[in-house]
């Protein structure tokens, strides 16, 4: 059982998850977690900061983390990414931009899973390219093949793939990605795999599986992004490696002039190093705390407030919540707001798919869960 403790604890953070709304209200919006990351990268960071140690880091990050990268990668998912296509970003946005900016013109179609992570609509936008939709079924969503033919357009030319799904926690089973596949194949599309959510899996049936690894040819034509930031509570610390596996990408990022993309900080290299060299325990235990948050959300909702509802996700500690058959309109989370002091992330930022519905982030303590959800069911109530 956790206590107030807890909540003095999350209240004093500087993060904008507690920050940006007022003392009366519970956040349950930004993919933050609620727990401490795992303890081995608290020392080590402790260390550095006990020693002073904060000198300029030179290069030698930029072979060190994409090692633990590629070492993580082949442990957990049988897929060890060239290391010689890896190169280090200060967050995971970054590679998707830079790759978007090469790979497409302006006009180009840009093909999204819909609903999707609302950056990847405000980055397609900005850079005049054209938003091209696939809507993912509302239902379980699942890809259909057929369907997912049918969505594109003259002038496509890349997709944006976000596996495990963001918002609605899909990690997507083989025979979907090679429906992807086949479609980038056929029409010739660049792809980006966000791939940042693929340790919080919860299917005991299969490991994430990278975009890249279905194939050699599939991998050539793929940016694969991730990072350690979700799965150990690390967004603050910006570090993200991509694997560059296609080449025009590659160079056209080793063309940009040096610095436009900034760098990594050595708090951040150091922190996802140690985080995919000695986080595996830890998060494993994350992961059980989080499945069993989930299960308690799908249960309470289903016995509750069967009236809004939510496949049960797979993936992330995100639950997409459908509140078309209440009467809180368009922006559920705005009503959850202001009446019931809980702060969801609003379904319509993440595109019109999203109309509706809010996302809820999971990774809390107990008992904060449990008021979220009575207040959830008082407002709708």
């Amino acid at each position: 059982m956790h206590t107030n403790k807890d909540i003095g604890r999350l209240r004093a953070l500087g993060g904008i998850k507690w920050q940006r709304f007022g003392p009366d209200v519970i956040p349950a919006w930004v993919a933050d977690m609620d727990f401490p990351t795992a303890p081995a990268i608290v020392n080590a960071l402790r260390g550095m900061v006990e020693a002073s140690d904060f000198g300029y880091s030179g290069s030698s990050f930029g072979d060190a983390v994409p090692m633990a990268w590629v070492d993580w990668s082949a442990r957990r998912t049988g897929w060890k990414p060239d290391l010689e296509r890896v190169r280090l970003f200060s967050n995971a946005l970054q590679p998707i931009a830079a790759a978007l900016s090469i790979a497409t013109a302006p006009g180009d179609g840009v093909l999204l899973f819909t609903p999707s992570y609302p950056p990847f609509l405000g980055m397609i936008e900005k850079a005049g390219r054209r938003l091209v939709e696939y809507r993912l079924d509302q239902h379980d969503w699942r890809i259909d093949a057929d369907a997912l033919h049918s969505a594109v357009e003259p002038r496509t030319r890349a997709l944006v793939l976000c596996n495990p799904h963001n918002p609605s926690g899909r990690s997507f089973t083989a025979h979907e990605l090679e429906a992807v596949a086949h479609v980038a194949e056929e029409y010739n599309l660049a792809v980006v795999s966000d791939e940042i959510w693929q340790d919080i899996v919860y299917t005991d049936e299969s490991q994430h599986i990278p975009f890249a690894s279905l194939g050699s040819h599939i991998m050539e034509r793929t940016v694969t992004v991730t990072s350690a930031s979700k799965s150990f509570s690390l967004g603050g610390l910006s570090c993200a490696v991509a694997h560059l596996g296609n080449e025009k990408v590659e160079q056209g990022i080793a063309g940009m002039l040096p610095h436009l993309l900034g760098g990594v900080s050595s708090l951040g290299a150091t922190a996802a190093i140690e985080a995919w060299t000695h986080g595996e325990d830890w998060l494993a235990e994350t992961v059980a705390t989080l499945r069993s948050n989930r299960d308690h959300v799908l249960e309470r909702f289903a016995l509750e407030l069967p009236e809004v509802s939510l496949a049960c996700p797979d993936a992330t500690y995100l639950a997409w919540l459908d509140f078309r058959e209440t009467s809180l309109g368009a922006d559920p989370a705005a009503a959850l707001l202001e009446q019931g002091g809980i702060a969801l992330s609003p379904g319509p930022d993440f595109g019109v798919a999203g109309t509706g519905f809010a996302r809820l982030n999971f990774a809390t303590h107990r008992t904060l869960l449990d008021e979220i959800i009575d207040r959830v069911i008082s407002v709708v109530r």
